[in-house]
């Protein structure tokens, strides 16, 4: 028997997005307060749907309208974080992310209040800028997609990659 059927303690997950917005031959970055560089994304609102979820997040911290057209991976974070900002003393659950390429459709990028700078840089600008480690990794499997699917777990509560396993669903 599943655990939580025992505990009556439903399983549970953030579940997140995250887009790669291509424009000509440039990319969309934001710089979060938190964590530097990185591609727009964020949670989904309970009940929200996958897709208009990462449209709204691009959207949000960005300005830009973007369209979901390629699928890149699935990672996993396992770690339960300490909550920040107006989520202080709660412990964070795990996070589930979704990772899509876009492209621009509209809009003007502009900061918001989760994004200090908004800029199209080139995809080997976007390598250097992006240092937070997870981000970074999955960074490079959006800018490296040639059909493969990821899938990666990460397990160390700092971002530190540790146990990282990483595979590709389509490999052929």
């Amino acid at each position: 028997m599943d655990s939580w059927l025992e505990t009556k303690q439903f399983p549970m997950h953030f579940i997140a997005t995250g887009g790669l917005v291509y424009k000509d031959n440039q990319v969309l970055l934001i710089r979060s307060k938190r964590r530097g560089w990185e591609f727009p994304g964020g949670v989904l609102e309970q009940g929200e749907a996958i897709l208009e979820g990462l449209k709204r997040e691009i959207w949000e911290e960005s300005g830009i309208i973007a369209r979901p057209v390629t699928f890149v991976g699935v990672y996993q974070n396992l770690a339960v974080k300490n909550g920040y900002g107006a989520l202080e003393g709660m412990k964070l659950p795990p996070v589930v992310n979704m990772d899509f390429i876009c492209t621009y459709e509209n809009g003007t990028a502009r900061v918001s209040e989760e994004s200090v700078e908004v800029a199209w840089v080139t995809p080997e600008e976007a390598k250097n800028m992006v240092r937070h480690p997870i981000f970074a990794k999955r960074l490079a499997n959006m800018l490296a997609m040639k059909r493969k699917i990821s899938f990666a777990t990460f397990e160390k509560p700092d971002n530190q990659i540790e146990n990282f396993q990483q595979l590709f669903l389509n490999e052929s």
